[in-house]
């Protein structure tokens, strides 16, 4: 997971707690959000549309054209804007699904399950 965001990161990670069993790790930005990617090979990212250092359109960008990065089975993107990709489809940028912060337990499980 990525976000600069430390009640995020907490928050996910209990909720993740509590829907399974997962290996989490985090990063504070996208660069070593991006650096992360290339030692640890994650099934799934969790990523925050707004980070310092680079965006998370960078890091899925880097996902995309990097050879050293194996992409997750899933992407989410994490954002508080309402449209971040306005008029287009996310998957055309490697987005498997969009989560909408504030979320609550159920949309975590259903950006990651469904």
């Amino acid at each position: 997971m990525i976000d600069d965001e430390e009640s995020i990161r907490y928050a996910v990670d209990a909720g993740l707690e509590f829907l399974g069993d997962f290996d989490v790790h985090f990063a504070k930005d996208g660069i070593a959000g991006i650096e992360e990617l290339k030692k640890l090979s994650p099934d799934l990212l969790l990523v925050d549309l707004v980070l310092p250092r680079a965006s998370g359109m960078e890091v899925i960008d880097a996902i995309r054209s990097d050879p050293g990065i194996n992409r997750p089975s899933r992407v989410v993107l994490m954002t508080g804007h309402s449209d971040p990709i306005p008029g287009r489809h996310y998957n055309d940028f490697g987005i498997d699904r969009i989560l909408s912060k504030p979320f609550k337990l159920e949309q975590l499980k259903n950006a990651l399950f469904d």
